[in-house]
């Protein structure tokens, strides 16, 4: 590799990644600690993100819902 994808490659945290799937593949059950807490912060992230995600989705919905059901209430009792 040339000295450009290097320090792409060092700087994204890809290599943490590659590590991982490393030590998961040799056998070796010994994880640094900065590690660990770096891959829970990225689960933690995904999974808060899809919650954040539904629950907005899920109020857009109910809201318009209720607009929908207040407009023909409307224009029934005309």
């Amino acid at each position: 590799m040339n000295d450009q994808l290097i320090n792409l490659y060092n700087a994204t945290g890809f290599n943490r990644v590659v590590d991982f799937v490393k030590t998961l593949a040799g056998g070796n059950s010994e994880m640094p600690l900065g590690h660990v807490l770096l891959i829970s912060r990225v689960l933690f992230a995904v999974v808060m993100t899809g919650f954040i995600g539904y629950f907005f989705d899920r109020m857009k919905q109910s809201l318009l819902s209720m607009e929908n059901k207040a407009k023909t209430n409307n224009r029934q009792g005309r």
